[in-house]
């Protein structure tokens, strides 16, 4: 939930622009951004892929708490 607003805050983009990009509706990311639900699993998968086409990843907890960076441009 924090992951996909903090993303959607370093790209810049409403949640209807996501809702578009990952072809889902804008009611399934306000749902899972304010902890209502979570997406079912292709829902969720398109969501993580839009922000991966962005240049988003996501750092999973590793002791340092999960976060969400932009890929590395090497």
């Amino acid at each position: 939930m924090e992951q996909c607003r903090g993303a959607r805050a370093m790209l810049g983009w409403s949640q209807a622009q996501l809702a578009e990009a990952a072809n889902v509706s804008r009611q399934t990311i306000a749902d899972f951004e304010r902890g209502a639900h979570t997406p079912i699993g292709n829902n969720l998968a398109s969501i993580i892929a839009a922000f991966g086409k962005a240049g988003i990843d996501f750092i999973p907890e590793n002791g340092g708490g999960v976060g969400v960076r932009f890929r590395s441009r090497t």
